[in-house]
Protein backbone atom coordinates (compact mmCIF):
# COMPACT_ATOMS: atom_id res chain seq x y z
CA UNK A 1 0.00 0.00 0.00
CA UNK A 2 1.33 3.42 -1.06
CA UNK A 3 0.38 6.56 -1.94
CA UNK A 4 -1.94 9.60 -1.87
CA UNK A 5 -4.94 8.10 -3.01
CA UNK A 6 -4.62 5.38 -0.70
CA UNK A 7 -4.11 8.04 2.15
CA UNK A 8 -7.49 9.61 1.04
CA UNK A 9 -8.95 6.35 1.11
CA UNK A 10 -7.91 5.47 5.04
CA UNK A 11 -9.00 9.42 5.96
CA UNK A 12 -12.32 8.35 4.14
CA UNK A 13 -12.77 5.78 6.05
CA UNK A 14 -11.49 6.52 9.61
CA UNK A 15 -11.08 10.63 10.58
CA UNK A 16 -14.04 10.32 11.56
CA UNK A 17 -13.79 7.39 14.29
CA UNK A 18 -10.53 8.60 15.07
CA UNK A 19 -11.76 12.24 15.65
CA UNK A 20 -14.26 11.28 17.98
CA UNK A 21 -12.18 8.86 20.04
CA UNK A 22 -9.69 12.10 20.44
CA UNK A 23 -12.61 14.06 21.62
CA UNK A 24 -13.22 11.67 24.10
CA UNK A 25 -9.52 11.46 25.21
CA UNK A 26 -8.27 15.09 25.20
CA UNK A 27 -10.00 18.16 26.60
CA UNK A 28 -9.54 20.76 23.43
CA UNK A 29 -10.95 20.41 20.55
CA UNK A 30 -7.94 22.13 18.78
CA UNK A 31 -5.73 19.26 20.54
CA UNK A 32 -7.96 16.63 19.06
CA UNK A 33 -7.80 18.32 15.58
CA UNK A 34 -3.73 18.75 15.84
CA UNK A 35 -3.57 14.98 17.01
CA UNK A 36 -5.71 14.26 13.96
CA UNK A 37 -3.40 15.97 11.56
CA UNK A 38 -0.26 14.22 13.31
CA UNK A 39 -1.36 10.61 13.08
CA UNK A 40 -2.45 11.27 9.89
CA UNK A 41 1.05 12.25 8.75
CA UNK A 42 2.55 9.06 10.18
CA UNK A 43 0.06 7.14 8.46
CA UNK A 44 0.68 8.71 4.83
CA UNK A 45 4.46 8.16 5.97
CA UNK A 46 5.07 4.81 6.80
CA UNK A 47 1.48 3.22 5.05
CA UNK A 48 3.75 2.15 2.31
CA UNK A 49 5.37 -0.32 5.53
CA UNK A 50 1.88 -1.65 6.09
CA UNK A 51 2.47 -5.39 4.14
CA UNK A 52 -0.83 -6.98 4.87
CA UNK A 53 -4.02 -4.82 4.32
CA UNK A 54 -6.28 -6.56 6.61
CA UNK A 55 -3.86 -5.69 9.65
CA UNK A 56 -4.63 -1.78 8.36
CA UNK A 57 -7.31 -0.88 11.17
CA UNK A 58 -5.23 -2.47 14.41
CA UNK A 59 -1.97 -0.58 12.65
CA UNK A 60 -3.91 2.89 12.40
CA UNK A 61 -5.24 2.02 16.20
CA UNK A 62 -1.88 1.46 17.08
CA UNK A 63 -0.26 5.06 15.61
CA UNK A 64 -3.90 6.47 17.68
CA UNK A 65 -2.59 4.66 21.04
CA UNK A 66 1.21 5.75 20.63
CA UNK A 67 0.34 9.61 19.59
CA UNK A 68 -2.04 9.54 22.27
CA UNK A 69 0.71 8.38 24.51
CA UNK A 70 3.05 11.11 23.49
CA UNK A 71 0.71 13.69 23.80
CA UNK A 72 0.14 12.78 27.39
CA UNK A 73 3.62 12.38 28.25
CA UNK A 74 4.51 15.96 26.63
CA UNK A 75 1.21 17.59 28.63
CA UNK A 76 1.45 16.07 31.89
CA UNK A 77 5.47 15.49 32.45
CA UNK A 78 4.66 15.51 36.23
CA UNK A 79 3.81 11.81 37.80
CA UNK A 80 2.38 11.36 41.12
CA UNK A 81 3.55 8.64 43.34
CA UNK A 82 1.08 7.21 45.64
CA UNK A 83 2.78 7.22 48.95
CA UNK A 84 2.38 8.41 52.54
CA UNK A 85 4.32 11.61 52.01
CA UNK A 86 2.69 12.76 48.66
CA UNK A 87 -0.86 12.21 50.29
CA UNK A 88 0.36 14.27 53.64
CA UNK A 89 1.18 17.23 51.07
CA UNK A 90 -2.78 17.37 50.30
CA UNK A 91 -4.71 20.20 52.58
CA UNK A 92 -8.25 19.28 51.50
CA UNK A 93 -9.52 16.83 53.64
CA UNK A 94 -11.46 15.08 51.06
CA UNK A 95 -8.24 14.81 48.73
CA UNK A 96 -6.87 13.01 51.90
CA UNK A 97 -9.28 10.99 52.16
CA UNK A 98 -9.17 10.01 48.27
CA UNK A 99 -5.93 10.12 48.43
CA UNK A 100 -5.57 7.60 51.35
CA UNK A 101 -8.38 5.70 50.01
CA UNK A 102 -6.49 5.01 46.16
CA UNK A 103 -3.60 4.25 48.15
CA UNK A 104 -4.46 1.87 50.39
CA UNK A 105 -6.13 -0.10 47.33
CA UNK A 106 -3.02 0.27 45.32
CA UNK A 107 -1.14 -1.53 48.33
CA UNK A 108 -3.64 -3.91 48.42
CA UNK A 109 -4.06 -4.78 44.58
CA UNK A 110 -0.56 -5.34 44.47
CA UNK A 111 -0.17 -7.83 47.17
CA UNK A 112 -3.24 -9.66 45.20
CA UNK A 113 -1.06 -10.01 42.06
CA UNK A 114 0.45 -13.01 40.94
CA UNK A 115 4.27 -12.99 42.20
CA UNK A 116 4.45 -13.34 38.83
CA UNK A 117 3.51 -10.45 38.16
CA UNK A 118 3.91 -9.11 41.66
CA UNK A 119 7.69 -9.20 41.93
CA UNK A 120 8.65 -7.51 38.54
CA UNK A 121 5.96 -4.86 38.71
CA UNK A 122 7.28 -3.73 41.97
CA UNK A 123 10.60 -4.16 40.90
CA UNK A 124 10.12 -1.69 37.91
CA UNK A 125 7.05 0.73 39.17
CA UNK A 126 8.09 0.87 42.77
CA UNK A 127 11.53 0.45 43.27
CA UNK A 128 12.94 1.56 39.88
CA UNK A 129 14.51 -0.79 38.81
CA UNK A 130 15.46 -1.28 34.83
CA UNK A 131 13.54 -3.62 33.14
CA UNK A 132 16.59 -4.74 31.62
CA UNK A 133 18.16 -5.24 34.97
CA UNK A 134 15.57 -6.83 36.30
CA UNK A 135 14.77 -9.51 33.44
CA UNK A 136 18.57 -10.35 33.53
CA UNK A 137 18.31 -10.98 37.55
CA UNK A 138 15.00 -12.93 37.41
CA UNK A 139 16.72 -15.03 34.29
CA UNK A 140 13.83 -13.64 31.65
CA UNK A 141 14.07 -12.65 28.42
CA UNK A 142 13.06 -8.49 28.33
CA UNK A 143 10.63 -9.01 26.51
CA UNK A 144 8.94 -11.77 28.39
CA UNK A 145 9.51 -9.41 31.87
CA UNK A 146 8.05 -6.23 30.04
CA UNK A 147 5.00 -8.57 29.33
CA UNK A 148 4.35 -9.24 32.83
CA UNK A 149 5.06 -5.64 33.81
CA UNK A 150 1.88 -4.69 31.26
CA UNK A 151 0.22 -7.63 32.68
CA UNK A 152 0.51 -6.82 36.14
CA UNK A 153 -0.63 -3.04 35.31
CA UNK A 154 -3.96 -4.03 33.41
CA UNK A 155 -4.41 -6.61 36.41
CA UNK A 156 -4.08 -3.38 38.94
CA UNK A 157 -5.84 -1.40 36.39
CA UNK A 158 -9.01 -3.95 36.65
CA UNK A 159 -9.17 -4.17 39.99
CA UNK A 160 -9.52 -0.15 40.09
CA UNK A 161 -12.34 -0.47 37.81
CA UNK A 162 -14.10 -2.81 40.17
CA UNK A 163 -13.20 -0.39 43.58
CA UNK A 164 -15.88 1.33 45.12
CA UNK A 165 -13.75 4.36 45.33
CA UNK A 166 -13.55 4.51 41.94
CA UNK A 167 -16.66 6.09 39.96
CA UNK A 168 -17.74 4.99 36.68
CA UNK A 169 -16.96 8.84 34.96
CA UNK A 170 -13.17 8.23 36.10
CA UNK A 171 -13.86 10.73 39.25
CA UNK A 172 -13.80 9.40 43.19
CA UNK A 173 -16.58 8.13 45.23
CA UNK A 174 -17.10 9.40 48.68
CA UNK A 175 -18.32 6.11 49.43
CA UNK A 176 -15.25 3.72 51.87
CA UNK A 177 -14.42 0.29 49.65
CA UNK A 178 -13.78 -2.61 51.41
CA UNK A 179 -10.15 -2.26 50.99
CA UNK A 180 -9.19 1.09 52.63
CA UNK A 181 -11.97 2.23 55.12
CA UNK A 182 -10.91 2.69 58.51
CA UNK A 183 -12.71 -0.69 59.79
CA UNK A 184 -10.48 -2.59 57.09
CA UNK A 185 -7.21 -1.18 58.22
Amino acid sequence: MSDTNTTNIVWDEFSDQIRRYLLGKVKLKDDADDLLQEIFIKIHNNINQLEDESKLAPWIHQIVRNTLTDYYRKNNPETVELNEESTAEYSNETDDLHASCISGCLRVFIERLPDKYKVPLELSDITGSKQKDIAQEMGLSYSGLKSRVQRGRQMIKDMFVDCACVAQDGGLNDENCEFCSPATN
